[in-house]
């Protein structure tokens, strides 16, 4: 019995963040409110305060959602190759390419996105952490003769801050605003850590 109550407590929390993200695609963060998300659900606020206890905690569901599914896709598409500086570079131009295109054609997801990178909000300190557990774990890959730095977590800690400046979004508006060629940009950041790592691509 708890197992189905579990189902479906997941359940409605997944459909309180579909409609929260459509609201905010839509008509932005500021504008949505928990009346309309529970209009549309057919439930009552309380139902969706239920589940989160504030606003902004839906929020931070929303965008914890969007981070995770992004470099979740990432890390699939990476994965297809065998090299491993061929999955790093996959990875790191996928996760710019997702923040360029939110920046570009949904700027209400961008906004959100922005949010929480300045706010500091703890989902996105989870989301770096997660993004440097995939670095590290292709590291390991890597063959002892590239004289790879023997600290795998501190080398993958310096690859994800050499490479912040194409996948935070506040860094990777500027570029976009500032009309720097990102694409051209980010082959020559990749190819550097790549030759500072003494890797093959």
């Amino acid at each position: 019995m708890k197992e189905v109550e579990k189902i479906d407590e997941r359940e409605t929390i997944d459909l309180i963040l579909d409609q929260a993200e459509a609201l905010i695609r839509r008509i932005g963060r500021k504008k949505t409110n928990v009346e309309d998300i529970a209009e549309k659900l057919g439930m009552s606020r309380a139902n969706v305060y239920r589940f989160f206890p504030t606003r902004a905690a839906i929020d931070r569901g929303v965008y914890a959602r969007q981070a995770n599914q992004s470099l979740s896709a990432a890390l699939a598409i990476s994965e297809t190759f065998s090299l491993p500086s061929a999955k790093l570079v996959t990875l790191l131009e996928h996760l710019h390419k997702r923040v360029r295109d939110d920046a570009t054609h949904a700027p209400n997801v961008h906004a959100l996105s922005v949010a929480a990178h300045l706010e500091d909000w703890p989902e996105t300190r989870q989301y770096v952490q997660r993004l440097r557990e995939a670095v590290e774990h292709i590291l390991r890959d890597v063959p002892n003769s590239s004289r790879i730095v023997l600290d795998r977590a501190g080398t993958a800690q310096a690859v994800v801050e050499a490479m912040m400046s194409f996948i935070h979004p506040v860094l990777v508006e500027q570029r976009l605003q500032g009309n720097q060629k990102a694409g051209s940009a980010l082959r020559l950041q990749t190819a550097f850590v790549l030759r500072a790592l003494r890797i093959e691509h």
